[in-house]
């Protein structure tokens, strides 16, 4: 099968990504029923190269290239083994995977590949023009902008109540006092229907997540830092949209690019996460760099703990990239339920654990401040900072794991 040079294509001056110099690498059967009338004039200078998924790549076109869509077979060992081959010698190409389905953990998987993002088989136009288009932006981005990305600390709940977001905004404020690079410290609120992040910091300003979900090709730091609503303790807030924003509205690739910029801004970024599970929120959650599980030391806390651990398995999400911070903990000589028992029921290991002072943080909360602008020396405040050090210490500022 010889490699075909399709006509090329182009969008002038009308806001949508130029896409030139695609390359598809593809079996024959899926390269040929390619649809180009629904606008096969748009990709310039596109090359499609019709092998089978365990073909070697043709090297001097994918050098050409300024993407590459690869047909992929995860069960196949020697396919696989080409994408290996393809990232060792083009390791700056940006690879979109093209396979029937795809699962959040064999997405996951690819990723860890160096894959970008895939589409699905066989080629529907539109959302191959749409997936090159963010991938190639996404990469432009990165070459203008900070390479870095700054540690993702991804806090969620075991079950409603156990003190999740109080753990989440005073981790942010903790990660701000140690902050000295003067990027600052972000705080992101996905809870997007019933989210308070904001109220519990008195953020000051009007800007909310929604406005950068809806940014398209105008996210960038300026837009970024524009949205972040002010608040003390060199913490800026990306509040949940004032109005309740149905989950399933919410555009997976544009999420993740919404996190992505955020944390090319800032040292270190908590996300504060629905109860809800969907399948952005569990996209948001692999990209995280620790996992903390709030649980508390009771019955109903453990068992909703290990069935969300369980879901987060089967995506992938396991090991030590997920760990429990217990809440609420009370010295007390006789306990029915101890730390132990936690770490051995939910077989994870417990980060830290923050001591049991509601009624000084509900105190604190309801006057918009942090425990420690009441009492720098409460056991709580001193429980938070040991857990902020552990997590700076394990993670550079400004430095993705």
């Amino acid at each position: 099968m010889g490699t075909q040079d399709y006509m090329q294509f182009s969008r002038k001056e009308s806001g949508v990504l130029i896409c030139a110099n695609v390359l598809i690498v593809a079996s024959p059967a899926h390269a040929d029923a390619i649809d180009w009338s629904e606008g096969g004039d748009a990709l310039p200078g596109l090359v499609v190269h019709p092998c089978e998924n365990t073909e070697a790549v043709p090297v001097d076109a994918a050098r050409a290239a300024s993407l590459i869509v690869l047909e992929i077979d995860p069960h196949n060992r020697k396919s696989m083994e080409r994408l290996g081959d393809l990232k060792r010698r083009l390791p700056d190409l940006p690879v979109v995977a093209a396979l029937p389905d795809a699962s959040v953990a064999l997405v996951r998987m690819l990723v860890r590949e160096g894959v970008d993002d895939v589409v699905s088989l066989p080629f529907k136009f539109e959302e191959l023009l749409e997936t090159a288009a963010d991938v190639l932006a996404q990469h432009k981005h990165r070459r203008q902008g900070d390479q870095r990305l700054a540690p993702l600390f991804a806090v969620v709940r075991s079950i409603g109540g156990c003190g999740a977001t109080s753990i989440a905004t005073h981790l942010a404020a903790a990660l701000g006092e140690r902050d000295t690079s003067g990027r600052g410290v972000a705080i992101i609120d996905l809870d997007l229907q019933f989210g308070a992040v904001a109220d519990y910091m008195a953020a000051q300003g009007r800007g909310s997540v929604a406005d950068l979900l809806n940014a398209d090709e105008r996210l960038d730091g300026d837009l970024v830092r524009s949205v972040a609503r002010s608040s003390v303790d060199n913490v800026h807030v990306f509040a949940a949209p004032d109005a309740i924003m149905p989950l399933e509205s919410v555009d997976t690739d544009r999420m993740l690019r919404l996190i992505d910029s955020i944390r090319r801004e800032y040292s270190y970024v908590v996300l504060e996460l629905p109860g809800a599970w969907t399948n952005w929120s569990l996209s948001a959650l692999t990209a995280a760099s620790s996992v903390l599980m709030v649980v508390e030391l009771s019955v109903s806390s453990l068992r909703q703990a290990r069935r969300r651990l369980d879901l987060f398995s089967s995506v992938g999400i396991e090991g030590d990239q997920v760990q429990l911070v217990v809440n609420r903990t009370e010295r007390r000589l006789f306990k029915t339920i101890d730390i132990g028992d936690a770490t051995a029921t939910l077989g994870r290991p417990v980060l830290g654990s923050v001591s049991l002072e509601d009624p000084l943080v509900h105190t604190a909360q309801d006057q918009g401040l942090m425990v420690h602008h009441i009492n720098r020396k409460s056991r709580f405040q001193h429980d938070i900072r040991v857990l902020a050090e552990t997590l700076a210490d394990r993670f550079a500022a400004g430095e993705t794991a």
